[in-house]
């Protein structure tokens, strides 16, 4: 009979990552068995980047598990191990990112700035418009 210490090192659990308006989050949980998805058993959020959460990911695992089934924003983009996570969080967010369907779109953060780039110049125009004929521009 196998001691639970190695049916637990056997066992790879699922790490469901998300985006929480401006923080990042996640839980841990069982695979699916017969189909049914087991209630997380762990989780944690608040962190600034997704790099963060790699990293808490890895402290909170990396004693236990060697590998995990990765979900970002409810979408399957594979199998990582711990050892990445703690290595170089940064490079497994950007590969986790571009295997994401749901960071196809551009993240919120990234519009506010390019909203900021674009609508600079054309106030700028505006007001500069007004100056030359006030009543241009009502």
């Amino acid at each position: 009979m196998q001691s639970t210490g190695e049916a637990q090192r056997r066992l790879q659990p699922v790490v469901e990552l998300r985006e929480e308006g401006a923080s990042f989050a996640y839980s841990v949980r069982a695979p699916r068995s017969k189909g049914v998805i087991p209630p997380s058993s762990y989780q944690d959020c608040g962190f600034a980047s997704l790099a963060e959460c790699l990293s808490d990911v890895a402290k909170a695992l990396g004693g236990d598990f060697k590998r995990i089934y990765v979900r970002l924003d409810g979408h399957c983009v594979g199998e990582r191990d711990i050892a990445e996570l703690h290595q170089s969080p940064e490079l497994v967010a950007a590969a986790l990112r571009r295997a994401c369907p749901a960071f196809d779109v551009p993240a919120p953060r990234a519009v506010e700035a390019a909203v900021a780039v674009v609508a600079v110049p054309v106030a700028a125009a505006v007001v500069a418009q007004e100056a030359e004929d006030p009543t241009a521009v009502s």
